[in-house]
């Protein structure tokens, strides 16, 4: 019993919690550029050229790849979430701030933006973990003792 704690802590923040606490920086700093470029409407130049279908797929493609580059480093549950969820968090808040018909509460649009985020960033992230930490795991069996 006392050492499965010390597992599950493991494997939430990985080998190196400093490491994860950079990794945190990264999905914050995610967070205020995707925001950043949302509100101030860089987006758009975007999709003028790149069709609105392969930048969403292009995007969640690079978000699965960096949480799997981190999980295969540090081995972060919580970090490969993070860096899934903070983008997505941020793009949802603003989507739902605009579609709105008249001025929305800030809470709800918290809500309803973190909710969105969650929904669509926990899958990216786990699969993300999960490709990585086995990617890692494989390595790790073939190179010999």
């Amino acid at each position: 019993m006392a050492g499965s704690p010390n597992r599950i802590g493991l494997f939430l923040i990985g080998d190196d919690p400093d490491s994860t606490k950079r990794w945190g920086v990264i999905a914050a700093s995610l967070f205020v550029v995707t925001f950043a470029v949302s509100v101030f409407g860089y987006y758009r130049t975007v999709y003028a050229l790149i069709p609105g279908r392969v930048i969403v797929y292009g995007a969640a493609g690079i978000l699965v790849l960096l949480s799997a580059w981190q999980a295969s480093q540090n081995r972060s549950l919580v970090a490969s979430l993070l860096l899934c969820i903070a983008p997505v968090t941020a793009l949802f808040i603003r989507i739902i701030g605009e579609g709105q018909t008249s001025d929305p509460p800030v809470g709800e649009t918290l809500l309803l933006g973190v909710g969105w985020g969650l929904l669509f960033g926990v899958p990216l992230g786990v699969l993300g973990f999960i490709l990585g930490y086995a990617g890692q795991r494989y390595i790790d069996s073939e190179i010999p003792p």
